[in-house]
């Protein structure tokens, strides 16, 4: 059972809520709900866009300072509720729905989001618990399972000097990761030192690491200290530690197995206390089949792996990482975005983001500088994901439901190619006009129900919608 504080509304607000395992206690203000919160243990509280005495903000604000663990959601009934909620994500709102818009479905999974994040918060080792804010860990947005279990394992080794290695996709966010890694360590009074492997020429990167003795090589004309004598009694961060060449490496291993480096061109040994965290996006393993990466490296770095998955694998982090992101964007350009349009969440949750987070970041700064108001639409979202997807456009074809989907069949082999007709007449047809042809035939099954044909189709609603772009398709008004 999930126990609900309504602060502001009653039954006839949500009434389907009650028959999802969901308990609703219903307060008329904001200053009864803050001592109904001292008497009781809810997993989390809605909240009305209009209240006496108090706003909304201002609620907010009162919970957190008696218990900011509890997930807040707010609803936003008005163009003036939803002025306020870039603000309140950044002081801790868990969520908002708008009741016009919403699907129950979304908010019942919302409100178990919620309890699981409050259950896992109350659950932590009381020194771990003030690493966690509303929408995660430190600066670690996510309130997923996957990112739960990496909390998890974060926490079990808050405390202990471990090397560990961070896999996961380009843009996941493991640099984040092992920057949280050091700051909530022992050392995180000591330096943290990043260094992003593939970008520094091999020939150059154990210079950049270890430091160079005067004429070592062309260009050295004075002795110089490497990253890890910078990172000494503090960690260091090798990015994308796969690429490495294999003779680098055992180097590396030699600093993890007697802390031990030399500069190069050098003969001093030099003594370090460094703590090694590094990443890869490759299949470490693979490489060592392959010959190119330590077998004895592998099994000393990887004394503690975490998986950071992709985004598209935890979509309930999507709205909350990129409200984040929009905190972040509306500072640094001075922006008047409050709020993302219920539809354009749902084309973002939709999207597959093969780029992650980075490439969310990227799409919503676009998003933003092109279409800078209070509100982003899903015009302006899928503006952006389409220029990425297919910037040219093709010409248009107008389908009318109902009609003869054989006849544009046999239209579009006309026109596209000589080589390949209808699949009706016995002749092989194009993967492109077989892709058109099931397009065609779910949105007249569905008369053009995006939702419903992109399921009966496989494939995410953004992707349907890229999908009759590119095919020029548009329903006939």
């Amino acid at each position: 059972m999930i126990n609900v504080l309504y602060v502001g509304g009653d039954k006839t607000d949500i009434p389907e809520i009650s028959d999802n395992n969901i308990s609703l206690d219903y307060v008329q203000n904001g200053m009864i709900a803050l001592s109904a919160v001292q008497g009781n243990d809810f997993d989390a509280i809605i909240i009305e866009d209009q209240l006496p005495l108090m706003t909304p903000t201002r609620l907010l604000q009162e919970f957190n300072k008696i218990d900011s663990g509890i997930p807040i959601i707010s609803m936003t009934r008005s163009n003036e509720r939803k002025k306020n909620l870039l603000n309140d994500y950044g002081i801790g709102l868990f969520g908002y729905f708008d009741p016009s818009t919403f699907d129950i479905t979304e908010l019942v999974n919302m409100l178990h989001h919620a309890k699981d994040f409050r259950d896992f918060r109350k659950n932590v080792p009381r020194t771990a618990a003030r690493h966690f804010n509303g929408l995660g860990f430190e600066k670690i947005v996510g309130i997923s399972k996957s990112m739960l279990n990496i909390y998890h394992l974060m926490c079990q080794i808050k405390s202990k000097d471990v090397t560990t290695v961070l896999y996961g996709e380009s843009g996941t966010g493991k640099n984040l990761v092992a920057q949280t890694l050091h700051n909530i360590s022992l050392r995180r009074e000591r330096p943290n030192i990043a260094v992003n492997c593939p970008a520094i020429p091999s020939d150059l990167l154990e210079s950049e690491l270890f430091g160079h003795e005067k004429g070592a090589f062309t260009g050295a004309i004075e002795r110089r200290d490497g990253k890890f004598i910078a990172a000494n009694s503090g960690s260091i961060f090798l990015d994308e530690i796969g690429d490495m060449s294999p003779s680098l490496q055992a180097k590396i291993l030699r600093v993890l197995e007697s802390g031990e480096i030399e500069r190069v061109g050098g003969a001093e040994t030099i003594r370090v206390d460094v703590r090694i965290i590094s990443a890869t996006n490759q299949n470490l393993e693979e490489k060592i089949n392959q010959g190119t990466f330590r077998q004895d490296l592998f099994h000393r770095i990887n004394v503690f792996p975490i998986t950071v998955p992709p985004l598209r694998d935890r979509r309930e982090d999507i709205l909350p990482t990129a409200m984040a992101i929009l905190i972040h964007l509306k500072k640094k350009h001075n922006l008047s975005i409050d709020y993302i349009h219920h539809d354009g969440v749902q084309a973002l949750k939709d999207y597959d983001w093969p780029g992650n987070v980075r490439e969310l970041e990227n799409t919503l700064e676009r998003v933003a500088l092109i279409h800078d108001k209070p509100i982003v639409s899903v015009d302006d979202i899928k503006y952006i994901l389409d220029e990425n997807q297919s910037p040219i456009k093709k010409e248009e074809k107008v389908i009318e439901p109902g009609s003869d989907i054989h006849t544009d069949i046999e239209n579009l082999s006309d026109k596209e190619s000589a080589d390949s007709v209808n699949a009706f007449s016995g002749e092989i047809q194009t993967l492109k006009e077989l892709e058109y042809q099931a397009i065609c035939v779910g949105l007249e099954r569905t008369n053009w129900n995006m939702t419903t044909t992109a399921q009966q189709l496989g494939i995410s609603r953004m992707t349907l919608y890229r999908k009759l772009d590119q095919h020029g398709l548009r329903k006939k008004d």
